[in-house]
């Protein structure tokens, strides 16, 4: 399975709202695209862009969670992000995402706004990790 096919059905797996091959080929196809992927674990996915890099998906996958994966996916992300050029790194995350904002703070982003009512049920949280 190569990672583009691992990413969709982890989306499915992990993901209410899951992206589709052609949103995932979107960004792995577009030459700005950031993908750290370990099969039948997890994968982090995002772009860059001149000095900003923005992480648009991180998902574990169930039977993985709590293992450090997220941490080590997260590391990668941010270390391929760092080498190729990216002074910050961007995020948003829904306010409930508890897991998930402990697992970014401890990365050492910080909040940066509150996006009220982006979701159609939460609120937003924008993060910003300065490389």
């Amino acid at each position: 399975m190569n990672c583009v096919d691992f990413i969709v059905a982890a989306e499915r797996e992990c993901f209410e709202n899951s992206w589709d091959e052609t949103a995932v080929r979107a960004v792995t196809d577009s030459g700005y695209g950031v993908c750290v992927c370990e099969e039948g674990v997890g994968y982090a996915l995002g772009r860059i862009s001149f000095d900003e890099a923005e992480l648009y998906r991180i998902a574990v996958l169930p039977g993985e969670r709590r293992r450090g994966a997220g941490q080590r996916l997260l590391g990668r992300f941010i270390g391929e992000c760092r080498q190729r050029g990216a002074e910050r790194i961007f995020l948003e995350v829904r306010s409930r995402n508890v897991p998930a904002i402990s697992l970014y703070e401890r990365a050492g982003f910080v909040k940066l706004n509150i996006r009220k009512g982006y979701y159609p049920d939460d609120d937003g949280i924008v993060y910003i990790l300065q490389l």
